[in-house]
């Protein structure tokens, strides 16, 4: 079970860090992206709570097996 929640913080972390380039990436000064704005903030959005599930599920399984 350990593998499980640890599986699930990397997915999470990794999800978190997908959405948050989605959203952040025209403030970084990244210009080899050019897709609409809209599905940029949505699959950011997506990315985000995803992100945060995964870790979430982690931390649960890991409180659920003591």
């Amino acid at each position: 079970m350990f593998f499980h929640s640890l599986y699930d913080y990397a997915m999470g972390i990794l999800w978190l860090g997908l959405g948050l380039f989605f959203l952040l990436y025209k403030k970084l000064g990244i210009e080899w992206m050019k897709n609409d704005p809209v599905i940029d903030t949505i699959f950011g959005c997506i990315g985000i709570a995803y992100g945060l599930f995964r870790v979430y599920r982690g931390y649960q399984r890991k409180q659920y097996t003591k």
